[in-house]
């Protein structure tokens, strides 16, 4: 395919039997759970650790549909059955996935309360009418049942099968188009470049898939979007998850994660740039915009001398799509017959993405063909898989192959050295590494 960078040809080479997965978020561990237990082996490629990226700095909502106006029947209907999907999985499992199984909805105006409960009520959605301590200058207030779970414990009870994946540890940067096929994907790792060829593919890279595609990422309108996320720890009693649906300038997303005796609160506005990096002026202008809807609907807290803040770049990739384009995401073809590419979405959606990839890669490959015995302890030429054990953690107690979530990473200060002080002097620190002694890990 014309347009697309392609590789160089140099490095190590190495056939895969089975599927290649490219990203280790939460999209490509639902495609890998599925592949798996169909019996068809794959290879994860992530450079980092499972269930980074986009997938560690989102807020956790499993949406049903009540924060977007204009919101369709199939809309809802798609979000509902994710959000279904979800809620039953993780009930089974039990754990500490689960933050909590309602939300608040608040309005700043009255006339936009009222549009709102009558499209809920038009599509028999449920809520009732509730005070929501902590929270002021709203219209009203309303318990709706959408769940907030924390990503990293939910990956971990619906996927965990991903930690037991052949893995290779490093950043795909290009592709091998040929015709109308894809034969291979680069991989720069830390000893160098491999070249990957596979029967089939899933492109599930996130925030490098606008790199990665190149040229055609840009055709398709897949473009980086750049926001904050506000981390707040406080002892107040604040809802556990809310939202203020109102304009972008005046909007306000909230989740929370319990931390002792406190709690986390993770805050955003709808303000964003069209930007792949940041810079002081974006940083400055969005905390200058959630500050004063924080000082307006949240004063007891703004005003709260013990609480600590800290704040975190939350990249995004998307399709510019008008009208955001809900649902976000989904499975793009390429024009090649055994490869698809997934954009990331909102959490809630993964599991009809990660559907719709394996559908896609069924019809174009037949799945069937590739099913094969269990790759453990197996080894390809020149690279021995080793057997079970933490991905890209050392291997020493307490270690996980699992990325924590952005907020856990980021330095918290009082609201006056934050705000006070918005460039970016204090960057997040990256998570811990360790040298690798080999490339590949199962």
């Amino acid at each position: 395919m014309t347009g697309l960078p392609t590789g160089d040809g140099t490095g190590e080479r190495v056939h895969w039997p089975g599927v290649v997965v490219v990203g280790a978020g939460v999209t490509g561990l639902l495609v890998t759970e599925r592949l798996r237990r169909r019996g068809v082996p794959v290879l994860l490629v992530e450079q980092s650790r499972l269930g980074a990226g986009q997938t560690g700095h989102c807020h956790g909502y499993l949406h049903r549909g009540y924060i977007y106006r204009g919101i369709t029947a199939p809309q809802r209907q798609a979000l509902t059955r994710c959000a279904d999907w979800w809620d039953e999985r993780l009930a089974r499992a039990g754990g500490d996935a689960v933050v909590g199984e309602r939300s608040v909805v608040g309005f700043t105006g009255a006339a936009e309360r009222e549009e709102t409960l009558a499209a809920w009520k038009t599509l028999g959605m449920p809520w009732e009418d509730i005070g929501a301590p902590g929270l002021e200058g709203t219209a009203g207030t309303f318990a709706v049942p959408e769940t907030t779970v924390s990503p990293r414990a939910a990956m971990r009870v619906v996927a965990g099968v991903a930690a037991s994946t052949p893995t290779v540890h490093g950043r795909a940067t290009a592709v091998w188009p040929s015709g109308r096929s894809m034969r291979a994907v680069d991989v720069l790792t830390g000893e160098g470049t491999v070249t990957i060829t596979a029967p089939a593919y899933v492109l599930a890279a996130g925030l490098g898939t606008p790199d990665l595609l190149g040229p055609w990422a840009r055709t398709l309108g897949i473009r980086t979007r750049l926001s904050y996320m506000l981390v707040c720890r406080t002892g107040r009693d604040l809802p556990h998850a809310f939202c203020l649906p109102a304009d972008s300038a005046q909007g306000l997303f909230v989740a929370s994660r319990p931390l002792g005796p406190d709690r986390v609160y993770l805050m955003s506005t709808f303000v964003s740039f069209w930007a792949s990096t940041e810079d002081a002026d974006a940083r400055r202008s969005w905390l200058g915009a959630a500050s004063r809807v924080l000082a307006t609907h949240l004063p007891g807290l703004w005003e709260d001398p013990e609480a600590r803040w800290g704040v975190y770049p939350a990249r995004k990739v998307e399709v510019d799509a008008p009208g955001g384009g809900l649902p976000e995401g989904g499975v793009f073809d390429l024009g090649w017959d055994n490869a698809v590419t997934v954009l990331p979405g909102k959490l809630v959606l993964a599991p009809m993405y990660a559907d719709r990839a394996l559908e896609r890669l069924a019809r174009l490959t037949g799945l069937d063909r590739l099913r094969g015995p269990s790759l453990r302890g197996a080894s390809l030429p020149g690279w021995p898989l080793p057997g079970p054990g933490p991905l890209l953690a050392p291997h020493g107690p307490g270690d996980s192959p699992w990325a924590a979530e952005d907020w856990e990473m980021t330095p918290l200060f009082t609201r006056t050295e934050l705000f006070d002080h918005p460039e970016p002097y204090h960057p997040v620190p990256a998570p811990p590494t360790r040298k690798e002694t080999h490339r590949w890990s199962a």
